[in-house]
């Protein structure tokens, strides 16, 4: 397992990206053992805002994307300690979901990592961030499990019973919804 740390606008003692860099290892290599070394990658992105640090860990997992963030006051470390038992929960909660499903076997994450570019600064109906990742063909009850453990509103994925592209997303009243496109 490889931790990647991205510092923005943080001023984080060494010694501290150090100590955060074993407390992920300590807890987390013992998901990664049967894995090659360099296998899994850990982003870890630490911003600091007056005087509040914020920690946001994304990582690959069974297939899917794990992702956390959280926030504290004056030191990052208890921040990273949040987000590995989030990450941790998440982990088990995947692995025991995906174990139940008896139509496939649980397998371990091709990394996709998701990239994102930013532009412009108008506020006016212009497209301030552009968002591209790889979306691989999944059932509608594996994308909503997805979308959850993203913490987003909306997942946009390629539906394997229609082979279309689609979104589920969550609805006001707690349940979810899913778009299709239709063909004109």
């Amino acid at each position: 397992m490889i931790v990647r740390f991205v510092m923005k606008d943080a001023h984080v003692p060494a010694s501290i990206v150090e100590t955060m860099e074993r407390r992920i290892h300590q807890r987390l290599d013992a998901y990664f053992k049967e894995e090659a070394a360099d296998a899994t990658v850990v982003s870890v992105r630490v911003t600091e805002q007056k005087s509040t640090y914020k920690v946001e860990m994304t990582m690959p997992y069974m297939g899917h994307t794990l992702r956390t963030e959280n926030q504290e006051r004056e030191i990052s470390l208890p921040a990273l300690d949040k987000g590995i038992d989030i990450l941790e929960r998440q982990m088990k909660k995947l692995r025991t979901r995906l174990g139940r499903d008896l139509r496939k076997k649980p397998v371990l994450a091709e990394s996709a990592p998701h990239e994102e570019d930013e532009s412009g600064e108008e506020e006016s109906e212009q497209v301030v961030r552009v968002k591209r990742y790889a979306a691989k063909p999944m059932s509608v009850e594996d994308a909503i499990l997805e979308m959850n453990l993203l913490g987003h509103s909306f997942y946009m994925f390629n539906n394997v019973e229609s082979g279309m592209a689609a979104t589920v997303y969550r609805r006001r009243d707690g349940g979810c919804g899913l778009i299709e496109i239709e063909s004109l």
